[in-house]
């Protein structure tokens, strides 16, 4: 996403440009588009303090940025608070940092507006996709990793190195940066730039490293590892056998790894995250201690002999309490009513009901049922109506409205009858709404 940063401002807090990074490009003030931040500026009327703060810190942390807010600004930028002094181009002077010069974004920089940078150019550091390693150490030039964790036999794999902000080194340095990467079992055993790709034969874990030349430094950088599947696991489906636990039974949340399939003769093993399994490894559980407790994070990862792992995404549990539910139906006397109508359910959220009547007649009915009406605004296309009851769902799915579409609880009996949580889904593109009631 492209992130616009003010430069350059005056002592009076006139823009002189805005600089975009993200895309490599250089912006002047719009007076179409950016006459109101103008205008702002002018009379002072915002304080714009705290955003310039924030935009200079999340620059700092962006190596392309700096390296773009360093030929944007006459080879010129700031990327630690105490005085030093860095170069971004080897065409340019180094330039010392001054009390009145370190504020690059906060408007008391001497420098021009952005359209007078210098003709230095410093080819633009990218930086990779999947860039997401912990702070490394001052000094440290920075990290490498497998732009994916996984890769299949004879895919392409691609090794990244990442530059660390606090490598010590000048912009100049980082662009003419050299690469001697060692690929121990890969098609190609050496490989030099930032990226390499190649490919690898055999499965299982495989290492890599890297040494970086830099401002006359050479450090060797150990990455992390990549693992290259071997016999293929298909098939796996994570299935969610209790996504609804009833606080109230004390119940838990549960899913069960099924369908898991692999090459002849090779055995299949389950590692579970964010649920504790069971001794034969296919079911999980994790515990629940209120209503509307969320359960997400679930996942297993299935691995077999030939060193191939799947991670498989399990979906996530919400506690329920039958003691408390969302909505209640209710009523007394000899008739089941036909129309009593329940709190409306909105669109794209779950409600659970709680049914508890009466029963004063000497006959009891065989079934008792919830019925749900659907009201789509504007006749809503593709809308589905999901009923849960012990454990079963229900579902429904329809052009426009969908008309009393309901769930059997079960015989009548005298007295007290409670059945605890009938749980609604409604979904559509459209807003609306559902009303429930009693059928038999």
């Amino acid at each position: 996403m492209k992130k616009k940063l003010l430069i350059g401002l005056s002592s009076v807090g006139l823009a002189a440009g805005f600089w975009a990074c993200g895309d490599g490009t250089v912006e002047p003030l719009n007076e179409a588009t950016d006459g109101y931040v103008k205008a702002m500026l002018e009379t002072q009327s915002i304080d714009f303090a705290s955003q310039v703060a924030d935009a200079k810190k999340q620059c700092s942390e962006d190596i392309v940025c700096m390296n773009e807010m360093a030929k944007a600004n006459n080879g010129v930028i700031q990327i630690e608070s105490s005085e030093t002094i860095i170069e971004s181009s080897s065409s340019g002077p180094a330039t010392q940092m001054t009390s009145s010069s370190r504020d690059i974004f906060g408007g008391r920089s001497s420098m021009g507006p952005i359209g007078q940078q210098s003709s230095s150019s410093v080819a633009p550091i990218t930086t990779p996709s999947s860039s997401s390693a912990a702070p490394v150490a001052a000094g440290v030039f920075g990290t490498c990793a497998p732009a994916s964790a996984t890769v299949e036999l004879n895919a392409t794999a691609k090794w990244e190195f990442t530059w660390s902000q606090n490598s010590g080194l000048t912009m100049a340095d980082v662009g003419k940066a050299s690469y001697a990467w060692t690929l121990p079992g890969a098609a190609t055993a050496t490989a030099t730039g930032r990226t390499p790709t190649t490919t690898y034969a055999t499965s299982g874990a495989k290492t890599a490293t890297v040494s970086v030349t830099g401002g006359g430094i050479t450090q060797d950088i150990t990455c992390s590892p990549l693992n290259v599947n071997g016999a293929p696991i298909t098939g796996c489906e994570c299935v969610g056998t209790n996504l609804r636990p009833d606080v109230a039974a004390g119940e838990a949340a549960t899913w069960t790894i099924a369908n898991c399939k692999t090459g002849t003769g090779l055995t299949l093993s389950y590692t579970w995250t964010g649920a504790t399994a069971d001794a034969t490894g296919l079911t999980a559980t994790a515990p629940v201690a209120a209503k509307n407790d969320v359960v997400s994070g679930v996942s297993v990862l299935v691995e077999n002999d030939d060193n191939t792992k799947v991670p498989i995404t399990c979906d996530a549990a919400t506690a329920v309490d039958s003691r408390i539910p969302d909505y209640e139906l209710k009523f007394e006397g000899s008739n089941i009513p036909s129309n009593t109508v329940n709190q409306e359910v909105p669109f794209n959220k779950e409600a659970c009901i709680q049914v508890a009547f009466e029963w004063q007649n000497s006959w009891t009915p065989e079934n008792i049922s919830v019925l749900c009406d659907v009201q789509a605004a504007n006749g809503s296309p593709g809308l589905t109506l999901d009923l849960v009851y012990n454990g079963k769902t229900t579902s429904y799915t329809g052009s426009y409205n969908i008309s009393n579409s309901g769930v059997k609880l079960g015989a009548v009996k005298q007295g007290t009858n409670t059945f605890k949580d009938i749980c609604v889904t409604v979904t559509g593109t459209e807003g609306g709404t559902a009303k429930c009631f009693f059928g038999n």
